[in-house]
């Protein structure tokens, strides 16, 4: 009787979704109408947004990808589905964010409704205002000055995998500024345990989280999630303790959330602060100093961004090359370096999947200049890497060509909108320019400081590493770097 059920099941739940469901007439694969466990082995080996943009590239602008699921790959799409009003306004949050963390407990990230994020959100862009932003430049110099330290020293051991010494920065940034700590892992020139257990966990959260039970099953064995976890507690219990304490800037972000500066606008359970220090240790390490080495890895092929950017920064701070360090300069003034920076987050998007929604109302979703409408409880969200690679967006979308974001209006095609490193509108990322002001400050330096080679083994070995675990992961790169003699 048991194997007749479950026969009887299965046939019932694949003849629905394939036949009856509101998202049948969405092209997509077979097994991804089925069931989410056939994204599985995509996820763990991080693969899931090239499937995406292969799928995009077969079926067209709308795809769907899961059985009720589906990928937009129009930019009009960004503010449809993440827009302030309308039906994009009564989303929740997809099944993605609610797979992270236990039942009914959110971080900024995954906060399940627009209107609640927005509550919670005030106390974060007291964290990045700018009155706080200009506090956090010294130990970004601090840091910068060490790592590059780290680097000249290296150097002369052979090549340097910069891809390992842009996570040292990254980790003790977020560490300083986040939690009002270092981890040290500059000063020691390694890598610690802990960036290594960070790296894990988020690759077995992102792997399973398609399938939430288990990831929730997972919490309670011994597992990357497991530990992760209770390494996020320990880091709350130390920042907890140590309430009050200025080491290295006047308030860190938990400052902010703690209620430690002020009004606490929403008081926040135990749980909770978890969750936010796990969007904190992520988004604050890993989608910066991926980024740094994406565009080091740039400049490493093409020699001659690298003597325009050194013209580039001689012109902006005549007499001091070696350290060119104020903020404001790079940002208005420095084009290049910002163009570079541009075109690495497109080329190689921090979070290259996109985000999901899951829709309460009907939703309109362009496709070209036709319209597909998807019913409630459907998860949208747009395909960052399809957009983003995508010629009817840019001009020869595979190449690193700085200059489309300098003349846009040399460039065959050219559509701004279709970036979205960062996601969109009131949802998207709110240390965004704190991630600008480190890569700015750090890529500067490093450009005036040394030269660099990469070898086509390396370049193949890196380009081959590169994987989707949510965020961009990447394994080694390899350099050869040597100090300027001039």
């Amino acid at each position: 009787m048991t194997l007749v059920f479950l026969l009887t099941l299965t046939l019932s739940i694949t003849t629905y979704r394939l036949l009856l469901h509101p998202l049948r007439h969405i092209p997509g694969p077979l097994s991804c109408k089925l069931t989410m466990w056939s994204w599985l082995p995509s996820d763990w080996t991080g693969t899931r947004a090239r499937h995406i943009q292969a799928m995009h590239r077969r079926y067209g602008d709308i795809v769907r990808i899961g059985p009720r699921e589906v990928s937009c790959a129009d930019p009009a799409a960004l503010s449809t589905i993440y827009g302030p009003s309308g039906p994009a306004a009564k989303c929740i949050r997809g099944p993605w964010y609610t797979g992270q963390s236990e039942p009914h407990v959110h971080s900024l990230q995954n906060e399940p409704t627009l209107a609640e994020h927005n509550r919670r959100r005030r106390d974060w862009d007291a964290a990045f205002s700018v009155r706080a932003l200009g506090t956090y430049k010294g130990n970004i110099r601090r840091n910068a000055g060490g790592l590059l330290g780290q680097i000249a020293r290296l150097a002369g051991q052979g090549k340097v995998d910069v891809r390992e010494c842009m996570m040292w920065f990254g980790f003790d940034v977020m560490g300083e500024l986040g939690f009002g700590r270092s981890f040290g892992t500059v000063e020691a020139g390694r890598t610690s345990e802990e960036v290594h257990l960070v790296e894990l966990g988020v690759r077995a959260i992102n792997t399973l989280i398609n399938v939430p039970y288990l990831s929730h099953i997972l919490r309670y064995l011994p597992s990357p999630i497991a530990r992760f976890e209770s390494w996020l507690d320990t880091a709350l219990d130390w920042r907890i303790s140590h309430h009050g304490e200025k080491d290295f800037v006047d308030a860190d972000v938990f400052a902010f959330l703690l209620g430690e500066q002020g009004k606490q606008r929403r008081k926040l359970n135990r749980l909770e602060l978890r969750q936010d220090c796990m969007l904190m240790v992520v988004a604050g390490s890993d989608t910066t100093s991926n980024a740094m080495t994406f565009v080091l890895y740039e400049l490493a092929r093409q020699p001659e961004l690298v003597r325009r950017l050194r013209e580039e920064l001689a012109e902006l701070f005549p007499g001091n090359l070696e350290k060119p360090d104020d903020f404001e300069i790079l940002r208005d003034q420095a084009h290049l370096l910002n163009a570079c920076i541009n075109e690495a987050l497109r080329l190689w998007a921090p979070v290259p999947s996109g985000l999901q929604r899951t829709t309460t109302t009907r939703m309109t979703l362009p496709s070209g200049r036709e319209t597909i409408v998807v019913p409630a409880d459907t998860v949208v969200s747009t395909h960052t890497l399809t957009m983003h690679l995508d010629e009817r967006n840019f001009s020869n979308p595979e190449l690193y060509l700085p200059d489309r974001w300098i003349e846009p209006e040399k460039q065959q095609t050219h559509n701004p909108r279709a970036l979205s490193p960062f996601g969109y509108g009131v949802t998207g990322c709110i240390g965004k320019n704190l991630a600008f002001m480190e890569m700015r400050l750090v890529l500067a330096q490093f450009v005036a400081r040394f030269d660099i080679e990469v070898e086509e083994a390396d370049a193949r070995a890196f380009e081959a590493s590169v994987r989707d675990q949510f965020v961009v992961a990447t394994g080694p790169l390899r350099m050869s770097i040597k100090p300027r003699k001039s």
